[in-house]
């Protein structure tokens, strides 16, 4: 069997320099508030595929499989990613939908087209009503995959749940979008028990939140029953984390996946280990800060960083 490896990265603000007069992105312009320009622009290209081009290198040899994005403004990012010096050896190409977002960050996938061939891919959109009933709200898009991986097929689902802001305004709207998902893992499971399926994301709260556990039905084992999920992460250490708030590690970037990968077959997928790459290169030099992740901007004070998050990945066998 063969090794390799699936990521999931939160890219921070990838934003191109074009102003899109339906975005809420003004700032990430060279006159706005954050002054980004082609340069800083192409430095946060180079960047980001970099790192992707690392993740897992040292368990597989090569880059992931595919990787699921978050922060991903529109195509242009990502055709330049997938063109760039550090990808474009390894053949990647992109899965992305625009979605109703105001600020126009959308989930996307990439993936190696010698590994994985799509099959089928949607967006999965929630509308929101607030209290008031008439008031409409969206979000990020779940972007819904069907790979090819040899002779299986993998389902993959790419979230980026609503935000834990102003006293966590958005948890009722949050978990609506995890009951979506719920529904969706759930029709997959009707049609095949075994199912491979892989939810990749960030989830905006740590594994161990009882929201999601919950709603998910997502538990720190390898799953008994078809209906439960496994998420690695759950057994990660208190100070283990794929971003710092306020001092403290969090994890909100996870990958979780489907009794169906551990399961005996003619010709298995088998989930062998998660993990946070947080190698040096990524982590903020600042003494202060030291062991961050090194971000493009604070505020609105540019670093010249990578991401405020850490990617994270598993290694699967096939």
């Amino acid at each position: 069997m063969k090794k390799g490896a699936i990521a999931f990265y939160n890219t921070e603000n990838f934003f191109d320099t074009v102003d899109d007069p339906e975005k809420l992105e003004n700032e990430f312009t060279p006159v706005g508030s954050r002054k980004w320009t082609p340069q800083r622009y192409q430095i946060k290209v180079g960047k980001i595929s970099s790192v992707i081009s690392e993740i897992g290198k040292t368990e597989t040899g090569e880059p992931p499989i595919f990787i699921g994005l978050a922060e991903i403004e529109n195509d242009n990012v990502l055709r330049d990613l997938v063109q760039s010096q550090h990808l474009l050896p390894y053949n990647y190409d992109f899965i992305h939908f625009d979605s109703l977002d105001e600020r126009g960050v959308d989930t996307a996938i990439l993936y190696r087209r010698e590994y994985v061939h799509p099959i089928h891919s949607e967006p999965l959109r929630t509308l929101y009503y607030r209290q008031d009933g008439i008031s409409e709200d969206y979000t990020r898009d779940v972007l819904y995959v069907q790979f090819k991986l040899g002779h299986q097929t993998i389902h993959v689902l790419v979230a980026h749940l609503p935000s834990r802001r102003d006293l966590d305004v958005n948890r009722n709207f949050r978990n609506t979008v995890m009951q979506e998902i719920r529904e969706k893992i759930d029709e997959i499971l009707f049609e095949d028990p075994h199912s491979k399926i892989i939810l990749l994301g960030d989830m905006n709260g740590n594994p161990k939140d009882m929201d999601a556990t919950n709603i998910l039905h997502t538990i720190n084992s390898i799953p008994e029953n078809f209906s439960d999920l496994y998420n690695p992460m759950m057994n990660f250490g208190r100070n283990i984390g794929s971003l710092k708030h306020e001092g403290r590690w969090i994890l909100f970037d996870q990958i979780i996946v489907s009794k169906g990968f551990f399961m005996e077959e003619e010709f298995p997928v088998r989930f062998e280990s998660a993990h946070i790459y947080n190698d040096r290169s990524v982590q903020e030099w600042d003494r202060r800060f030291k062991g961050s992740p090194f971000r493009t901007y604070a505020g609105t004070k540019y670093l010249g960083g990578y991401s405020d998050h850490f990617p994270v990945y598993a290694i699967i066998n096939y």
